[in-house]
C-alpha cells in the first residue's frame, strides 16, 4: 500500500507536469501576438513578466539565503571588477564560462 505522504507527493509531480504542459502551450500561443510587438512593447512584457517571476521567488531564495540586509553596500559591476583583478583573476580566462562549458560536455559524455 502506498503511504498517503507519497500519493500527494505523486499527485503534485502529476500537477507540476501539467502545468509545464499547460505552460508551453501558453508560449506558443503567446508567439505569434509577441511578434507582432514593437520591440519596446515586447521589451516592457519580458520585464513585466521576469519582475512577476522574480517576486514569486524572492521567498524561496531569502529562506536559503537568508533576508537581504537593505543597508548593506552593494558594488558596482567595475568594482565587482576590480575585486576580482585584485584577486588574480584574468577576465579574458572566462573561468566561469570554461567551468560551465566543461561540465555540460561531461554530462553529454
Amino acid at each position: 500500500m502506498i503511504p498517503p505522504i507519497t500519493k500527494l507527493l505523486i499527485k503534485i509531480e502529476q500537477l507540476e507536469w501539467d502545468l509545464a504542459e499547460v505552460k508551453k502551450e501558453l508560449e506558443a500561443l503567446q508567439a505569434p501576438f509577441m511578434k507582432s510587438l514593437t520591440p519596446e512593447e515586447r521589451a516592457a512584457a519580458y520585464s513585466a513578466r521576469t519582475r512577476a517571476q522574480n517576486q514569486r521567488r524572492r521567498p524561496l531564495i531569502e529562506k536559503a539565503l537568508g533576508k537581504r540586509d537593505p543597508d548593506a553596500e552593494t558594488l558596482t559591476a567595475e568594482e565587482l571588477q576590480q575585486l576580482s583583478l585584485k584577486d588574480g583573476i584574468d577576465p579574458e580566462e572566462n573561468l566561469f564560462s570554461s567551468a560551465i562549458i566543461e561540465e555540460r560536455e561531461k554530462r553529454r559524455g
